[in-house]
Order: structure tokens, then C-alpha cells, then sequence
């Protein structure tokens, strides 16, 4: 997929997992102390673009001074260059991939334990529907088996024990998978950093996840497009604006294994297939990592238990598309348009 122009400054659609769609423009803007406050003329945008992950990422910041916008964003990209050493198991020297290889992690970073642990607990909220031991059916259809049986017992989150002095895998064969989770924390980690920085005004944007602060100079918020899973002569199906949040968004055209769409790279750890209800899910979180793994968790639970899950969570709204691309959302999801 080429890169296209977002409909109007600001404004980013939402991407395929390897590739980008849009790109933000005319990032300008201020919030300070929950106040908006008129941006200094001398201010600018500061954006950097690179790839990690196998996606790209965009960096942006207002600044009056762009020395300091600088070495805010190289000390950001090496802080997700850090964390992306840790989680992603297809790097064969990262501590995933180790675990993975052994069964077995001693002193393993913090970083990975407060993922593990933060997905363990998506785990029992969403009673296995969000799985990071998914792992060894991801491969098993990546490698164009059909049959998931010999796999199926290895899939089990609560096999996985961790702590500050060992991560274990209970199973031999277990492997875990952090995609459905990490991405975000990578960003939170790029987000954390600007702020320590002093950067008040900032979007982070990474393959499908987000972190929007703060607003245009004209006082206006982050417009984020969620895109048509089925692309025809509507690229986008929402624009909605945001402001302090993060948004991901997960879906079943990003990296599929069959053109009908039936069987793609979200697998139901329950069942060891694609789930078939949705096209596409969209979650508003507080954190990066927390709507990460919701969107990947929706995406398996489908729109009814989906949306019942997002609704008893504080701060959380959610948007699904389904197959037949019909929209469904939470109350209190933006309402958007399409300008």
C-alpha cells in the first residue's frame, strides 16, 4: 500500500501492520497543565520518521527550540530501539527469543516481566482470549498447516510463571509472542521520554498504535482516520478527534493468510483459528499497551462480548467494524465524521 495524505491536517489514518497509510501534517499546538494556552510564533514542528519494527514511525513534537526537539527524539527512537531489543522474538539475541528457545529466562529485564504480567492479566479479564503463548499456532499457519491440533496444548497463559528472578514456560514447546501488546509499550516508552524532555505536545505514531498529546495551535484536537478494512471509494470510515489518549487499532486485512480474509494473523487461542466476526477493531486507552492488547482481545471476543468488556472499563471506548462493515461502538467512543 502506498502512502497517502491524511484528509486534512492532523488527521492520520489508521495502517496495515508492515505498511504506513498516512502520515500526520501541520502538527501545531498547545496544553500545558490541563489548560490550552496560545503556542509561542517562534514554536514549530519537529518530526522525525524512521523504521523499527518492521513499520514506521513517526515522531513529533512543537518546539521553540529545535536543538532540544532534537535530542528529545533521538533520545526517544533509542528508547524504543531499547525496549524493541527486548520484546521482539524474531531478533535471536533478544531475551524473548532466548526464553523462548530454553523455556526459561534468570534475571530477566524488568521491562519483559511487567509486559508478561500485564498480558497475563489481559489473559484472566478476557478468560484466554488475549493469549501471548499463541506463538506456536501463529507459526503453524504462517508455515501453511491447516491442522493446529499438535500446537493447541502448548497455547495456555497460565502455564507462564514470572517474576523479577525467573520467567518460566511451563510446557516444553511454549513460545510467546509479544506482538499484540509490546508495540505499545514501545510507544508508551517514546512517550514517557518526550514528556521527560519537557515536551508537553506530542504524537507518537507506530504501525497501528498512538499516543496523542496536547492540540493544534488553534486549539483544536489530534484527528485520528480509522481505515475501511475493505478499502473501495471510502479509504476512511471515521475521523474522530483525541486529545491525552492512545489508539490502536487491529484488524483482520493487516496480515492474512487467505484472501477471503477467514484466516489472518489474530488467532482465537481457544479455538486455534481466526475469529469470524470482525473486520476491524479500534480501542481508546489511557495507555499505548493497554489499547494494544484490547484491540487484539476485541478482535477474538467479536462485537457482542467485545463491547461488554470495553464498557465495564474506566477510560476505555471501542470501535468494531464487522465483516458485512457494519460499525458498532461504545457510548462514549468520539462520534467523527468523515471531513
Amino acid at each position: 500500500m502506498t502512502v497517502t495524505s491524511s484528509p486534512q491536517p492532523g488527521t492520520l489514518n489508521r495502517r496495515q501492520f508492515l505498511k504506513i497509510t498516512a502520515v500526520a501534517t501541520a502538527i501545531t499546538g498547545a496544553l500545558l497543565a490541563g489548560r490550552q494556552l496560545k503556542i509561542n510564533q517562534t514554536a514549530v514542528p519537529f518530526t522525525q520518521t524512521r523504521a523499527l519494527m518492521g513499520t514506521v514511525i513517526h515522531l513529533s513534537v512543537i518546539a521553540g527550540n529545535t536543538g532540544a526537539a532534537q535530542n528529545a527524539v533521538e533520545a526517544a527512537f533509542a528508547e524504543m530501539a531499547r525496549l524493541i531489543a527486548i520484546f521482539d522474538h524474531r531478533q535471536p539475541a533478544s531475551p524473548l527469543a532466548q526464553l523462548n528457545q530454553t523455556g526459561a529466562l534468570v534475571s530477566p529485564p524488568t521491562e519483559l516481566v511487567e509486559v508478561i504480567q500485564r498480558a497475563q492479566q489481559y489473559g484472566r479479564l478476557t478468560r484466554g482470549a488475549f493469549d501471548i503463548s499463541v506463538k506456536p499456532l501463529v507459526d503453524a499457519y504462517q508455515n501453511g498447516l491447516s491442522d493446529t491440533a499438535a500446537q493447541r496444548p502448548l497455547v495456555d497463559y497460565r502455564k507462564i510463571q514470572a517474576d523479577a528472578a525467573n520467567i518460566t514456560l511451563g510446557h516444553p514447546g511454549m513460545a510467546l509472542t509479544l506482538d499484540g501488546i509490546a508495540k505499545g509499550r514501545v510507544v508508551d516508552g517514546a512517550t514517557a521520554v518526550l514528556q521527560a524532555h519537557g515536551f508537553s505536545n506530542i504524537l507518537v505514531e507506530a504501525g497501528g498504535d498512538l499516543m496523542g498529546l496536547g492540540r493544534h495551535a488553534d486549539g483544536s484536537p489530534w484527528r485520528v482516520g480509522i481505515e475501511n478494512p475493505r478499502p473501495g471509494e471510502e479509504r476512511l470510515m471515521r475521523v474522530f478527534p483525541i486529545s491525552m489518549q492512545a489508539v490502536a487499532t487491529s484488524g483482520d486485512y493487516m496480515y492474512r493468510f487467505s484472501q477471503d480474509f477467514s484466516q489472518h494473523h489474530i488467532i482465537d487461542p481457544r479455538t486455534g483459528t481466526s475469529p469470524t466476526d470482525l473486520a476491524s477493531v479500534t480501542v481508546l486507552a489511557p495507555s499505548a499497551t493497554d489499547a494494544d492488547a484490547l484491540s487484539t482481545a476485541v478482535m477474538v471476543l467479536g462485537s457482542e462480548a467485545g463491547l461488554e468488556l470495553a464498557a465495564r472499563l474506566p477510560h476505555v471506548e471501542v470501535l468494531v467494524i464487522t465483516k458485512a462493515l457494519e460499525i458498532r461502538q461504545t457510548a462514549g467512543f468520539p462520534a467523527g465524521d468523515l471531513k
